[in-house]
């Protein structure tokens, strides 16, 4: 057994980690840092790949951002000299009802419904918008939503079938959940962290889905790896316990037998990944309660590329929903600079945990499928297609087996929400789960790496 002792452990080189150690860098440069990883590369559920042309990068994890408010990432773009692609959002959007009809209407307009049926979706959906603006952001409180499921939110608002297969669309793009698993007070919650619904799921500037990394979003976990003192980083290294002793150290163990010691330990895996790991003492109640309770639904992506972008030829920006599936959301995420012209497939809770149960290639298959039904062109989407890449977050060990962003059922954040960024003796909490602001983004893994790494440099001054 090896041990090695530092005054920092970090635990994950996803953003959320390698954050906070370029926090405690800046603020502390003599302070020794380690990074544990458990995979064999950074960047958490940054991950970008190759396509095999060779000319052209995919991100199969976080891709999306934007140049207002999300200024940590923006700084970051600024930093390492990534160059940004805007959302394509000029064409028509597609809406595929369950029995497979087909709406064409604007971006950023509704779909032509009934119009009593019409307006009621909108009062709905501006319902949802008021009250998550009403939700504090930081702490949010209030027993009689968070008992409830959004499904129950739904049916209490007197939401319609269709209102109900609309809000089904967002918790299943946002949360990979379906409404009946989430607490109405964590989506609301989850929502206002990103300025509201409405801008959280936009592609427009200011959106959740605004601006593009060309070169992959791992630009920037690679970025700030290599901007820490060499040796910080430790791959291939599973944490098994954490141990904090009287004399305030922590012991660190991983799979391989090795272990290390530290002044202070950060945790920037994802709440999920916790329960892997034996803590002495144990964890406090509260926090035992969120760490046991936090659940990712069925989340997928998958890219297909095609020869030429049919779609947009067509008169459509590339953005489709579907009630049916097997991808409840698609986005045009091209690169014309590159002529690689891609839609990326969201597979997401129920139909998207019944299409993962068919082969790679009938997988495969249905997708392409259904992007020939979405823009009435079976025999084109066919000929075109090219390869797809992608990855099942759901089988993902390391990540919690999830992505993007670990929810809570009905009950759990007003009984301990208030402990999730809360510190346990010399552990520390970070983790895009735990920000306030786009909490589920890039932005937020970083803003909590940022908080986190303040908490440790400020206490072991006090300390000192």
């Amino acid at each position: 057994m090896s041990s090695h002792e530092v005054d920092v452990l970090i635990l994950g080189a996803g953003l959320a980690g390698l954050s906070t150690a370029h926090r405690i860098h800046s603020l502390s440069p003599l302070l020794n840092i380690l990074i544990l990883e458990a995979r064999d590369r950074v960047g958490g559920r940054t991950w970008s790949r190759p396509l095999s042309s060779g000319e052209g990068t995919i991100d199969v994890g976080a891709a999306w951002i934007n140049d207002t408010n999300q200024s940590r990432m923006f700084e970051l773009v600024r930093r390492f000299g990534a160059e940004l692609v805007e959302q394509n959002t000029k064409g028509d959007v597609v809406l595929q009802h369950q029995d497979g009809r087909l709406m064409r209407f604007a971006y950023g307009e509704l779909p032509g419904f009934e119009p009593k049926e019409q307006a009621h979706v909108e009062t709905i959906r501006d319902m949802v918008e008021a009250d998550c603006q009403k939700v504090s952001r930081a702490s949010p409180r209030d027993a009689a939503l968070d008992a409830l499921s959004f499904l129950d939110y739904l049916k209490s608002r007197n939401a319609s079938d269709l209102a109900i297969a609309t809000a089904s669309i967002w918790t299943r793009a946002m949360l990979g959940q379906e409404p009946e698993n989430v607490s109405a007070l964590y989506f609301l919650n989850y929502c206002k962290s990103g300025g509201g619904l409405l801008q959280m799921r936009s592609d427009c500037k200011d959106g959740g889905q605004y601006l593009r990394v060309k070169q992959g979003t791992q630009i920037f976990s690679q970025g700030l790896a290599n901007s820490l003192p060499k040796g910080a980083i430790k791959l291939n290294s599973p944490v098994t316990t954490v141990s904090q002793h009287k004399n305030g150290m922590v012991t660190v163990q991983t799979k391989d037998g090795s272990s290390f010691q530290a002044k202070k330990v950060v945790s920037a895996i994802p709440q999920t990944v916790l329960r892997t790991i034996t803590f002495s003492p144990l964890l406090p109640e509260e926090k035992a309660l969120l760490t046991d309770s936090f659940q990712y639904g069925y989340y997928a992506k998958v890219m297909l590329r095609f020869t030429h972008p049919f779609w947009v030829e067509k008169g459509f920006c590339g953005l489709a929903q579907s009630f049916k599936g097997p991808a409840s959301v698609i986005r045009d995420t091209s690169v014309p600079a590159d002529e690689n012209w891609i839609l990326t497939c969201f597979l997401a809770g129920q139909p998207g945990e019944g299409w993962s149960r068919n082969s790679e290639t009938e997988r495969t298959r249905a997708l392409v499928s259904q992007v020939g039904e979405l823009w009435q062109n079976a025999g084109e989407a066919e000929t075109s297609f090219v390869e797809a890449i992608g990855h099942e977050w759901c089988r993902e060990e390391y990540s919690g087996w999830g992505c993007p962003c670990p929810s809570l059922g009905p009950g759990v954040l007003t009984a301990a929400g208030h402990s999730l960024r809360a510190a346990v003796g010399n552990i520390h909490f970070a983790g895009t789960e735990t920000a306030d602001v786009w909490k589920g983004y890039m932005e937020g893994a970083v803003r909590s790496g940022d908080r986190a790494g303040e908490e440790v440099v400020a206490g072991l001054k006090g300390a000192g």
